[in-house]
């Protein structure tokens, strides 16, 4: 059980450490802030992991700018060696700047998801968080994250499904429009929007034990009581940084999409009812 105060203290940290780097980090700002505004989501899923404090080694795969394994330094503690893995050099930058100012230790390394840079055998945990929608191969991606984990030793993938939604009242026909024309570009360059169904049988194919899969529920408009406008614009400027890709991919046209953001405006406005549900998939590599 997270002690509540901790983690309230804890969240703020990461928020004023985040808020401070964000304005001058170009184009991974938003994926900053978007740290911020998963936070609870983040917290809240933790303890599926089996965390403990103490030496347990632990390997963040396409690690970003270090939202996950930031939360994870700061549960397990100064003996915990973690490892982050991501192939952009900036958002290395990034997470050790965040870690600097929050004195968590984090080793950084770049490399790529189908050839990790880590021995065989080495971790206790290997996780990965929202990546295994932008691949190509994801049970490639999952065999090396259990040539890296001991025996014994579990992986864990968290990501998306855009089939687990539902809003009050239906989304506007455009919106869908726009939906679709993200999950078709999203399935033209990797796995696509709609993985998180999948992951249960790519666990099993690897020949992961003591499979879970579980659901993580997020409401569309946050963590927090009542309407934030904070949050609304991000979540608006999700869908803006598509605009180009999928215009330019012929998969919608200009007038059409800001018609769509016209309606998820609406939506805001009216305070619409929005639910979603992300998933979290969790086996254990066998002994040999």
């Amino acid at each position: 059980m997270l002690d509540a105060a901790a983690t309230q203290k804890w969240m703020g940290r990461l928020r004023e450490a985040t808020s401070a780097i964000s304005p001058n980090s170009g184009a991974l700002d938003w994926l900053l802030r978007q740290t911020i505004h998963t936070h609870m989501h983040r917290i809240a899923v933790l303890p599926a992991f089996g965390l403990t404090r103490g030496t347990i080694r632990v390997l963040d795969v396409g690690a970003g700018t270090g939202a996950l394994c930031l939360d994870i330094a700061w549960l397990c503690g100064p003996e915990a060696r973690i490892i982050a893995v991501d192939r952009d050099a900036q958002s290395i930058a990034l997470l050790q700047d965040l870690a600097a100012r929050l004195g968590c230790t984090i080793e950084s390394r770049l490399g790529e998801a189908y050839r990790l840079p880590v021995a065989s055998a080495s971790q206790d945990l290997t996780v990965c968080r929202f990546l295994f929608q932008h691949l190509d191969q994801p049970a490639a991606a999952l065999a090396e994250m259990i040539r890296v984990t001991a025996p014994g030793g579990r992986v864990a993938v968290m990501d998306v499904d855009d089939g687990a939604w539902l809003s009050y009242p239906g989304e506007a026909p455009v919106l869908e429009q726009l939906n679709e024309a993200i999950r078709l570009w999203q399935a033209s360059i990797g796995a696509g929007r709609q993985i998180g169904r999948r992951l249960y049988h790519l666990f099993r194919s690897a020949g992961l034990t003591e499979l879970q899969v579980l659901s993580v529920p997020r409401v569309r408009l946050g963590t927090y009581y009542g309407r934030n406008h904070e949050l609304e614009a991000h979540h608006k400027a999700y869908y803006l940084n598509y605009r180009d890709a999928l215009i330019g991919a012929g998969l919608i046209t200009a007038a059409a999409f800001d018609a769509a953001i016209a309606a998820l405006e609406r939506s805001m406005n009216d305070d619409d009812f929005g639910f979603s549900s992300d998933f979290i998939a969790i086996g254990r590599v066998p002994y040999a």
